[in-house]
């Protein structure tokens, strides 16, 4: 909850300011929005200096490493040259040779890295009393995460599982996207929904279940959410598919309203509004083409559509067999994680715009 709020609160103070900063000035076109971020560096100078935002590959990052042999200047530096798990920020971080706070955001796929350093901006003799910070940069995490995105190519992954009738959501990352990239005829065994499983397990939905409360994500539906789970791990996929299923237009409208964005009746309707609304916010901190996936399975695929186009309703999700009782004895744990998948789907698109409206 912490690293939401934390990230939420960056967004609010700096980076928002500093992108409307950027279009009144030309730098950033109103055809580029929303502005894609992959990473943010935040210099804070003490005594009212002028905050520095570096976006993107304008950000400075400043490391010290622990060498495992002496090494000259210039020379190039790998990972048998160094103890990767000794490379620290350099704290505190300076400018024109005097202490600043610090805020550094790394976007990671579905999730992201932030470290921060505010000691500089304390009262003297507390910075001095303090000393130096020790703050952890994540070196082979993130060359191993530029290593995963270039060969497994999560991207394409996940808009395979949208087109195998798996909606598009966070827990498929890293574990599912491996096992299809190490085997791409998984997704058609008919063990596959194991592997899906071992990612959306109880302890997941307990986690997610935790943080919706918290944050008070759906309080007047969370009692429905949480019989949908149970009856899921109990193996009442009928009383969890019935529950569940009616909830999804309900959290769209209410999200709408709390917005103060009317939303209009039917579903399809709401989820190209939802869509408006979440690209309307001028940067995206996540991988925008996930977005265009999730919204992409919500408005034109098998959700919404007429119950004559459902030839499987124990493999294909449709919200209109369900809600109008025309499907009977289809109920399956297949089925039925589908439809947790995609509320586990649709909550992250959530979250991002709650981070982004600094509503959570």
């Amino acid at each position: 909850m912490l690293k939401y709020r934390s990230i939420s609160d960056l967004v609010k103070i700096f980076l928002l300011p500093e992108i409307n900063k950027r279009i009144n000035e030309g730098s950033i076109n109103e055809t580029e929005l929303p502005y894609a971020i992959n990473q943010v560096r935040v210099v804070q100078p003490n005594e009212n200096a002028t905050t520095i935002v570096e976006l993107n590959e304008e950000a400075t990052l400043i490391t010290r490493i622990k060498l495992k042999r002496p090494m000259q200047v210039g020379e190039i530096v790998t990972l048998n040259d160094i103890y990767p798990e000794e490379c620290f920020f350099i704290t505190p971080c300076t400018h024109q040779d005097k202490p600043a706070a610090f805020w550094y955001y790394k976007s990671l796929y579905f999730d992201f890295y932030l470290a921060f350093d505010c000691t500089p901006n304390l009262p003297t003799e507390f910075f001095e009393r303090i000393g130096q910070s020790k703050i952890k940069f994540p070196l082979l995490d993130l060359i191993n995460y530029k290593r995963y995105a270039e060969v497994v190519k999560p991207n394409e992954k996940i808009k395979l599982l949208s087109l195998n009738n798996w909606p598009p959501a966070p827990a498929y990352h890293p574990h599912v996207f491996l096992e299809i990239h190490n085997n791409p005829r998984i997704i058609n065994d008919d063990n596959f929904i194991e592997v899906v499983s071992n990612s959306y397990h109880i302890d997941y939905f307990k986690k997610r279940i935790g943080f919706w409360e918290e944050t008070e994500f759906f309080p007047d539906r969370i009692q429905y959410i949480k019989r949908a789970i149970d009856a899921h791990f109990q193996e009442d996929y009928i009383c969890s598919i019935h529950v569940l299923v009616p909830q999804f237009e309900g959290i769209i409208k209410d999200y709408l309203n709390k917005c103060e964005d009317r939303p209009p009746n039917g579903f399809s309707d709401c989820v190209r509004q939802l869509k408006q609304l979440v690209f309307s916010r001028k940067i995206v901190l996540f991988e925008k083409e996930v977005f265009d996936t999730v919204f992409s399975y919500l408005q034109t695929g098998s959700f919404w559509k007429n119950t004559n186009t459902i030839d499987d309703p124990s493999n294909i999700i449709n919200r209109h067999g369900i809600a109008h009782g025309c499907f009977t004895g289809f109920e399956c744990k297949g089925i039925s994680l589908k439809y947790l998948i995609l509320l586990d789907s649709l909550c992250y698109v959530l979250l991002h715009d709650k981070i982004l409206t600094n509503s959570l």
